[in-house]
């Protein structure tokens, strides 16, 4: 299917695929300024507990 949005052909969109299939698979970080990785978490960080399972602190439950 053919639309008014596409940039590239679909030969040209498999090889942009294909150009960063390294870098988004790879076990690196993949950006260019070191300052915008994420900081790893310190020894000292309380553990958090994950969202899906939390109650709510007033004792409903969204009812």
């Amino acid at each position: 299917m053919h639309r008014g949005s596409d940039r590239h052909a679909p030969r040209q969109d498999d090889e942009l695929k294909h150009e960063l299939e390294g870098t988004l698979r790879g076990n690196r970080p993949n950006r260019a300024e070191e300052w915008r990785d994420p900081e790893p978490p310190a020894d000292d960080d309380p553990d958090v507990p994950p969202l899906g399972n939390r109650e709510s602190p007033h004792g409903n439950r969204g009812e």
